[in-house]
């Protein structure tokens, strides 16, 4: 990998992991047309660290306003932390359950191609709900942690899964986009705390590590743009015009990378 590419993939991760059209199955598509070949995964965990520091930066004041809510011993602070943690067990088990044979699904463009068409059609089916709760409920917060199983998968988005069942159970857009980008911080850090504690038993050379750094700074800044692009763009609630673009990049990559 070169300083180049790894710049061009951390883009990639920091634009797309909160638009809802799939960090992973775009990353598994940049490498796949740029014939890297990384190995294993940590390159994708260490750029999605870095949209993790994007999320803490962009909502810095909510994140605030929980943390000092908890310190104060705020009922609603420690209810939505709870919602919190609720929402991401699902993902962190089958996670745990299925690692070896997820990762491996991380290796075919093909996959990641069929999944953005899944993608898309989950974004579709949003176009007539209208959220109008500004409120998360411990129901929302169940199947918006179930729906968030599905982005485990390449080319699945887990914004794109999270918001749209926000959306479906009548949460206001903004607000289901909230909560989405609060979830990501839990999964992202076990999956990051993972993949450095492999990482210490097996150091990499200085020319790795400076390409990890390169492509986590480009996905933090970029991320950052996008989670506030993304905020003003769901006071409409209109998720669904992103399907078109998760379903031209389905087709196409399905169509070039069919074997």
């Amino acid at each position: 990998m070169t300083f180049i590419q790894a710049a061009l993939l951390g883009l990639v991760q920091g634009l797309s992991e909160f638009l809802p059209i799939s960090s992973s199955g775009h990353l598994v598509l940049g490498q796949a047309l740029l014939e890297i070949d990384t190995g294993d995964i940590t390159f994708e965990v260490i750029v999605h660290f870095g949209t993790l520091l994007a999320v803490v930066t962009a909502l810095r004041d909510r994140v605030w306003q929980l943390g000092l809510g908890c310190w104060r011993r705020e009922v609603g602070a420690w209810r939505m932390v709870m919602y919190l943690g609720i929402g991401t067990i699902p993902a962190g088990v089958v996670g745990l359950l299925f690692k070896n044979a997820l990762e491996a699904t991380f290796s075919s463009p093909t996959a990641a191609s069929v999944w953005l068409v899944f993608t898309g059609v989950v974004l579709w089916s949003t176009r007539f709900r209208q959220g109008v709760r500004k409120e998360i409920g411990l129901v929302d917060a169940v199947l918006i942690g179930m729906a968030q199983c599905f982005a485990i998968l390449p080319g699945v988005s887990r914004s794109g899964m999270t918001i749209s069942a926000g959306l479906w159970r009548k949460v206001e857009g903004g607000e289901a986009a909230t909560f989405s980008f609060l979830l990501s911080i839990p999964i992202i850090a076990g999956a990051t705390i993972l993949k450095v504690s492999e990482m210490a038993s097996n150091p990499l050379v200085a020319e790795v590590l400076v390409h990890l750094v390169v492509g986590m700074v480009i996905a933090y800044l970029s991320g950052i743009f996008a989670i506030r692009w993304l905020l003003k763009l769901l006071q409409g609630s209109r998720l669904d015009r992103f399907a078109y673009y998760c379903w031209l990049v389905g087709f196409a990559g399905i169509a070039y990378f069919w074997r």
